[in-house]
């Protein structure tokens, strides 16, 4: 771990201009909970063409990024490379770089899951997700994708959010659950499309259920 924090701190202090900062807040604050990659997928989902593209991603982000924010983090409990301060030399000037110079915790919390932890990196997980289906399936649009993927995770180490071996993990854990899903895409495609339209269907019954009082009230209120 000292070699990553050590690492960090390089490319906190030399690499970062408030041109590339700003366009990097950007692009990190709109990987936050996948939004982004949420928005192309279901948008692909709407053509028959990208259809099946477009479930791996969803499903991907779903289960396994899901998984990844609420369950195995917690477990794991690696705290953030700012979080160590008593660790070395380096880490103190992380933390001190963080809530001093960055962002104080009102604003970190835009930047990052309140209580989250670093391994491992959600957004590179997310992001490869969404890289290595359009690799594997739309392989035109493939370089765009796969740029976006690598500077959204890089973000990540510019702004001293997670350590090296965190979006390692995460590119790591993204072309394994691609890789997965596409076999059963490809395998069980009439299960997977079903299963989305199970999953669809659960969201239509809901609104109906809230609808109902509303359509009562209509009722009432005309018979009166």
């Amino acid at each position: 771990m000292e070699w990553e924090i050590t690492f960090l701190r390089w490319v906190v202090e030399n690499t970062q201009t408030p041109f590339i900062t700003a366009i990097f807040k950007f692009l990190t604050l709109s990987g936050e909970l996948a939004v982004l990659y949420f928005i192309i997928a279901f948008i692909m989902i709407g053509f028959k063409k990208t259809r099946k593209a477009g479930l791996i991603i969803v499903f991907g982000l779903i289960l396994v990024s899901g998984f990844n924010l609420w369950i195995f983090k917690p477990i794991v409990n690696r705290p953030r490379p700012f979080d160590v301060p008593e660790f070395s030399a380096d880490a103190l000037w992380l933390n001190n770089y963080m809530y001093n110079v960055f962002a104080p915790q009102s604003k970190l919390n835009d930047f990052l899951v309140p209580g989250s932890k670093a391994f491992m990196s959600g957004h590179t997980l997310s992001s490869f997700i969404f890289g290595f289906t359009i690799l594997f399936h739309h392989r035109k649009w493939s370089v765009p994708a796969l740029i976006l993927s690598v500077i959204m995770s890089y973000t990540r180490i510019y702004f001293g959010f997670h350590y090296p071996t965190d979006v390692f993990a995460g590119i790591i854990t993204a072309l394994a659950t691609v890789l997965l899903f596409t076999w059963l895409a490809n395998k069980h495609e009439t299960w997977f499309i079903n299963l989305w339209r199970k999953f669809i269907s659960l969201f239509k019954k809901k609104s109906k259920v809230d609808d109902t009082p509303a359509i009562e009230t209509e009722h009432q209120e005309e018979a009166q």
